[in-house]
């Protein structure tokens, strides 16, 4: 009876660990997002949603942090190296200056790469900061001079 206990328990712990979901490359992309390693003098935050639609916040300098919106696509890569393909277009129609290839080993941190440039995003706990949120100035017009999106 003793042995028969400890199978069906072993068994539960079994199945207990072996239940955790492995995230698709789509669901490691939403969330809120830091650019911690750019080539640029900017600082960017950028919200990545489900529904293929994102937020991207950008500070150039010392200027007011600037707002862009806009949609995705994440895709498979075009077996060039590529897993992944990340593009996208901002709401006045402007596609965004080039597509990135994407990677992400989890669910925390993901890269960018194009051009040869890899750029660095660590996952924000707790959304976007609010001084970046509160002070930004929304852009209609995707090019406008000097304020070129970063993506």
């Amino acid at each position: 009876m003793k042995k028969i206990l400890l199978y069906i328990c072993a068994a539960a712990l079994c199945l207990l660990t072996s239940c955790e979901k492995e995230l698709t490359m789509a669901e490691k992309l939403v969330g809120d997002w830091h650019c911690t390693s750019t080539s640029t003098d900017a600082e960017i935050y950028v919200t990545f949603r489900a529904e293929n639609t994102f937020v991207l916040y950008q500070q150039i300098g010392e200027g007011a942090f600037r707002v862009y919106n806009g949609t995705y696509v994440l895709s498979a890569g075009t077996g060039e190296g590529a897993e992944y393909v990340l593009s996208g277009e901002y709401n006045d129609g402007t596609p965004w200056g080039t597509t990135y290839e994407f990677r992400s080993e989890d669910k925390n941190v993901f890269t960018l790469t194009a051009a040869g440039i890899t750029e660095t995003y660590t996952r924000v706990d707790g959304g976007i900061p609010e001084k970046v949120t509160a002070s930004c100035e929304t852009v209609v017009k995707s090019e406008d001079g000097y304020w070129k999106p970063f993506l």
